[in-house]
């Protein structure tokens, strides 16, 4: 039987919005005045709708800061490199260091971009403050320049793993991965909690990043009777697997979804009725709190947010700006600064707080167990 690959769908989601993402993406001249913000987001290929997004919450908040008086008195300058894939993250945050002379880098948009991005800030002893990939090992080197202001992938895996005790004991369930490096540390979380609470998982099954599509691996979730399936991947991931159940006329009983793949409107507005009812784990998708940043996405954009990514970059950025402001615009107190901070739960726009550990992350960020109704997302 013939049907899309994964590639095929997502460049299909994409292509109406090659427009919108190219508009959003053109960064504001450098300023010749201080302070410079260098961004690394995936801005082409396959993850240039979640590096958009990511780029547009950044643009909110410097938007915010600047209308408010900017930083020290100065408009931030924000300049955006095109971190495609691992092979150019590292030399487009050199170049943002070295060439744009970046007072700080904000990235990534994807964890494994993550991983080079802040090394080679790192080495050039510049702050990388990584707003929402995930992966546990980002913040696991012992760096003392890298930051982290959203959650983390044992904060994915935790929950989901709570929600299958709490909410579905007793059933089967099964649990689709791909081994990349988000969803491969999602999934290690969540069988480390199963198994800490003796939670059996009846099927695991692991796919590469470049696997063209889902039929075998839904195939054996079928045939293994599995009632709930605990999915971690990105949008080519989500559209696969829905086409792979599809196809085979097999749905389990409930789905539960992880990365940002089961955040965007875009999947939602793809695959219609089919995904209504479908279980989300991931960080706010604006909540009451955030209204007033919906209306001003939707007024510079011409549309609603398209995923939870533009507001955990927004409330991460905006918390970079704020402590610079503070600071006098200096960059050399910046980061400590930064790291000190303390902020009780609620204080930042999508509900997060602020407090980092020594490892540099902000343990104050969190995910929530939310769910799609009728084309919109909502807790659970």
């Amino acid at each position: 039987m013939s049907y899309p690959t994964r590639r095929f769908l997502l460049t299909a989601l994409t292509t109406s919005f090659a427009v919108g993402r190219a508009r959003a993406s053109d960064a504001p001249a450098k300023s010749a005045a201080p302070p410079v913000i260098g961004i690394a987001l995936p801005l082409s290929g396959d993850l240039s709708l979640t590096g958009d997004e990511c780029l547009r919450g950044i643009q909110l908040a410097a938007d915010a800061v600047n209308g408010a008086g900017g930083v020290a008195g100065q408009p931030v300058a924000l300049v955006a490199v095109d971190a495609v894939d691992q092979s150019h993250v590292g030399a487009g945050v050199n170049g943002l260091i070295t060439g744009s002379h970046a007072n700080a880098v904000l990235g990534t948009g994807a964890s494994a971009l993550s991983y080079p991005g802040s090394a080679a800030a790192e080495l050039a002893q510049t702050p990388y403050i990584e707003l929402n990939a995930p992966a546990d090992g980002i913040t696991a080197r012992g760096f003392k320049f890298l930051l982290r202001t959203g959650p983390t992938t044992g904060m994915m895996g935790n929950l989901a793993a709570s929600t299958i005790q709490s909410r579905f004991a007793g059933r089967k369930i099964g649990l689709l991965f791909n081994t990349g490096a988000t969803g491969g540390a999602i999934a290690a979380a969540a069988i480390a909690a199963l198994n800490a609470a003796k939670v059996p998982v009846l099927l695991a099954i692991g796919y590469p990043e470049d696997v063209p599509d889902l039929y075998d691996p839904v195939g054996r979730l079928k045939r293994a009777g599995v009632d709930v399936v605990l999915h971690a991947g990105g949008p080519a991931d989500v559209l696969g697997f829905y086409l792979a159940m599809q196809v085979q006329g097999w749905r389990p009983g409930t789905v539960i979804g992880c990365d940002n793949g089961y955040l965007l409107r875009e999947t939602a507005d793809a695959l219609g009725a089919v995904f209504d009812g479908t279980m989300v784990i991931g960080a706010p998708f604006y909540p009451a709190g955030a209204v007033g940043i919906a209306y001003a996405y939707q007024a510079k954009y011409g549309n609603p947010p398209r995923g939870a990514d533009s507001l955990t970059a927004y409330a991460g950025a905006k918390l970079v700006f704020d402590t610079l402001n503070a600071q006098g615009g200096s960059a050399a107190k910046f980061l400590d600064a930064l790291r000190k901070t303390d902020i009780p739960l609620g204080g930042l726009e999508n509900g997060f707080g602020v407090a980092f550990d020594h490892t540099g992350q902000n343990t104050r960020s969190f995910v929530t167990l939310q769910q799609w109704r009728g084309q919109a997302l909502g807790p659970a």
